[in-house]
């Protein structure tokens, strides 16, 4: 007599979904407990620029690439070129430029334009629309 011995496995199947379930409970159960605003501040950490700051080069790279889809819009002015920010570390220290103001920091805001700010923050990619003029910010 033999025995059948399928009904005693576990398929992948099943091993995959469990665990897709159990990660959903998590995130419901997190959310529930009042841990979602920082759960999403740290998706929106890992995703976006941190207080480290954003390496000035791939700042200026951005800019020209927001200059090159702003200057064939009819309103550039409210392209990311003009509107966009960045946090640069520019000391070197391993977090954005700030200022203290009391016990809060703010961080620079580096604009790619001149329209936005002509001192140190001001990253100074020019940029022109279709008819070769300077689009101010």
């Amino acid at each position: 007599m033999k025995l059948n011995k399928r009904g005693a496995e576990l398929s992948i199947n099943v091993i995959i979904i469990s665990i897709l379930v159990i990660l959903v409970l998590v995130i419901v159960a997190a959310f529930f407990t009042g841990g979602s605003a920082k759960l999403f501040s740290a998706v929106k950490d890992i995703f976006s620029g941190t207080t480290a700051g954003t390496d000035r080069a791939l700042a200026e790279q951005n800019c020209q690439l927001y200059c090159s889809q702003s200057s064939s819009l009819q309103n550039p002015s409210n392209s990311a070129y003009c509107t966009k920010f960045f946090k640069i570390d520019a000391d070197g220290d391993g977090e954005a430029d700030y200022t203290k103001e009391g016990d809060i920091k703010v961080y620079k805001k580096y604009y790619c334009g001149s329209g936005n700010s002509n001192g140190p923050d001001n990253l100074g990619i020019s940029c022109a629309d279709k008819q070769e003029q300077q689009i101010l910010c």
